[in-house]
């Protein structure tokens, strides 16, 4: 063997980590036998590494436990890399929030909030109703408001670490403390002399029998009571089914050679390069004014050309940030879904919908007045979804971003006034429309195909146009010129949406690391709640451009549109 690993030049670790150390214990004709027959092999050098063999551990085996450790020696170039890399672990802080379903804990969250956000509630009505002269610090306003929440969910809920990868739902503490005595009298009995060899060899036994019991009893239990939830769920019933299927599918997460560290940076250079603006044309429309050449604070009673004030006293039901609209909104937000930077989950904002909703109603109207809302709320965390090709390209990944919920809130609220001002949108685009679905684009095509087919008695030629990097690629003047000549110039919330999507920073997430932010030039965010709506208004010309340069050859029904190009 020897010779072989010299061939090869390979290094046995055990020998300068664990040097006769035996990784296999057996009995022959009742005598204890010991060897090394479990090896760990490198031909790497390896910095600092450690190898434990658990000697003391009952795992029903007569091999031995081994975990070797190291750190890696990078090549010069990886090296100056990491060094100059920005890129930092972003772990998520985590709560029990399924307590929540308890009436006592749900109850203490909820009183521990209103107590705490009391002072912060009189804080945002004042520089409402009396605007300072200079901007209010809205960040440390918002820090103050997630510091609530996270006070509130420790004294109710308690916080809790991450679930670790051999995490198993059907164990719990007696399991851990029934898996503690065995180890515990395994080792009594490797340690023991004489009789008491016997005895602690005895009840070694024992140990492993109500172990391997308790285990058998768990795991049924478990499986009765998930049984039980589908009975009683459907939409869990719905949500396994979808699990066990997505299982049987490929689905790859950007990787990288160097770790997640370099996927991080890799991937945020992709990105850079696709939001830099490479593609714009060289006349575009002029920028929106900035926040500062308004006169800030915006007044607070602007009308908008639906009647209502889009920033008016928050505490009307004629503001588009009414208590009560906020509470409906939050009370329709998706759970399980992840959070942005701020940790903050929609099953956090449900038990205090009540109060929170006054609180946000102020903190909404505060930012508009002065056209700015939280840096939290303009950082989204970029999630790279695999669509198909190679998965080790970078341009193979759809971005998805993870925004705060509270921006999702805000974009709620200033849905119903961006609808009312944004320009009529053209018959032919379906997309993210109500009640109007792929189906239905498709029936329409057929039947305009149809109709071609009849009157010139031959099939005509059908061009699908696939945009490229839709939502990245989108110039946001075309956009806020286009809602500024349909009505909303003249609107406080104008601004506050431009700030909104023009001010953001874009991080790219990977196995909980993070990248160093960049601002895109361009492009809407993947993932949230206006961006469907602004690309429509974005795209809006498009349809009547191709009627415009059609010939009657081509154009098939003036008056029936055509399918959506998206």
């Amino acid at each position: 063997m020897a010779r072989w690993l010299a061939d090869r030049s390979l290094t046995v670790l055990n020998g300068p980590l664990a040097h006769g150390i035996p990784t296999w214990v057996g009995f022959r004709d009742d005598r204890e036998m010991s060897s090394i027959i479990d090896m760990f092999l490198t031909n790497a050098s390896l910095l600092s590494p450690r190898l434990d063999i658990a000697s003391d551990l009952s795992l029903g085996s007569d091999h031995r436990l081994l975990t070797l450790s190291f750190s890696f020696a990078q090549s010069s170039a990886s090296e100056s890399s990491s060094v100059t890399s920005d890129a930092t672990l972003h772990p998520r802080r985590l709560w029990n929030l399924s307590r929540l379903g308890e009436p006592d804990p749900c109850q203490l969250y909820q009183d521990t909030f209103r107590s705490s956000s009391a002072p912060l509630l009189s804080q945002l009505k004042r520089l409402v109703q009396h605007p300072p002269s200079s901007r209010p610090p809205i960040d440390d306003l918002n820090a103050s408001l997630n510091n609530i929440i996270y006070r509130s969910l420790d004294s109710s809920v308690g916080d809790r670490p991450p679930r670790p990868s051999h995490w198993k739902k059907y164990w719990t503490q007696q399991l851990q403390d029934a898996a503690d005595y065995r180890n515990r009298c395994y080792r009594r009995w490797r340690r023991a002399f004489g009789i008491d060899k016997v005895y602690w060899w005895h009840q070694h036994q024992q140990a492993n029998v109500s172990f391997r019991q308790a285990v058998a009893n768990a795991k049924r239990l478990s499986w009765q009571a998930f049984c039980k939830s589908l009975e009683s769920d459907f939409t869990k019933a719905i949500s396994k089914v979808k699990q066990l299927k997505r299982r049987h599918q490929s689905s790859s997460s950007f990787s990288h050679p160097d770790g997640p560290s370099k996927a991080v940076e890799v991937m945020a250079s992709h990105l850079a390069s696709v939001f830099d603006g490479s593609l714009l044309p060289p006349t575009r429309p002029s920028p929106p004014p900035s926040p500062s050449s308004l006169g800030l604070p915006l007044g607070l009673h602007g009308s908008s050309p639906s009647g209502t004030s889009p920033s008016g006293p928050p505490g009307s039901s004629s503001s588009l940030f009414a208590p009560l609209t906020i509470h409906t909104y939050i009370g329709q937000l998706p759970t399980r879904k992840a959070p942005g930077t701020d940790h903050i989950k929609a099953e956090m904002l449900k038990p205090i919908s009540t109060d929170l909703s006054h609180l946000l109603s102020w903190f909404f109207s505060l930012c508009c007045q002065w056209s700015y809302v939280p840096s939290l709320w303009r950082h989204a965390q970029v999630y790279p979804i695999f669509k198909k090709g190679d998965s080790s390209l970078p341009s193979n990944y759809r971005p998805i971003s993870l925004t705060s919920v509270f921006r999702k809130l805000l974009e709620l609220s200033l849905a119903p006034w961006l609808a009312s001002v944004s320009p009529q949108l053209d018959l032919a685009q379906g997309g993210f429309r109500p009640r109007r679905s792929a189906l239905d684009q498709a029936l329409c095509l057929h039947e305009l195909m149809q109709s071609y087919y009849r009157r010139s008695h031959r099939f005509p030629v059908v061009a699908f146009l696939d945009i490229k990097s839709a939502y990245d690629t989108v110039d946001r003047r075309v956009i806020w010129d286009a809602l500024s000549r349909s009505g909303a110039g003249s609107s406080p919330c104008l601004p506050l949406l431009v700030h909104l999507f023009d001010d953001v920073s874009v991080s790219v997430l990977v196995s909980n690391h993070s990248s160093a932010p960049f601002s895109p030039v361009t492009g809407v965010l993947q993932g949230s709640v206006l961006s469907p709506h602004l690309y429509s208004v974005y795209i809006n010309t498009l349809p009547s451009l191709l009627r415009q340069v059609a010939v009657p050859a081509t154009h098939l029904a003036p008056s029936s549109g055509s399918a959506d190009a998206d």
